[in-house]
């Protein structure tokens, strides 16, 4: 099925984010995500900020964005807060592997 880039443009926009923490990194990973969630919830645009940690493996920890649009996500990852959370994951290497991104339009 096509659908066009025109039609696309008004319908969300969502991002889905994986990260695989470390083992002794698992309560920093959660205090990041505490720290992260609540001034994103509150951007312009927002629809859906969802964390989720691994049934199986707690290493790992899904993000789950939804937004009014592409331009709402880019303003979010410009944002102090989010800025902030990548330093925190990179300087205290919390991450056993850089974190995966997947980009979509709302069907």
């Amino acid at each position: 099925m096509y659908v066009s880039v025109e039609l696309m443009a008004f319908h969300s926009y969502i991002v889905a984010a994986g990260f695989h923490a470390r083992a002794d990194a698992i309560e920093t990973m959660k205090q990041v995500v505490a720290e992260v969630t609540a001034p994103s919830l509150d951007e312009k645009g927002c629809q859906i900020y969802h964390w989720s940690q691994g049934a199986d493996d707690p290493t790992l920890f899904l993000l789950y964005m939804e937004w009014r649009d592409k331009a709402c996500f880019e303003a979010h990852i410009a944002t102090p807060h989010v800025r902030h959370a990548e330093d925190r994951l990179k300087g205290e290497k919390m991450l056993i592997e850089p974190a995966k991104e997947w980009h979509f339009y709302r069907l």
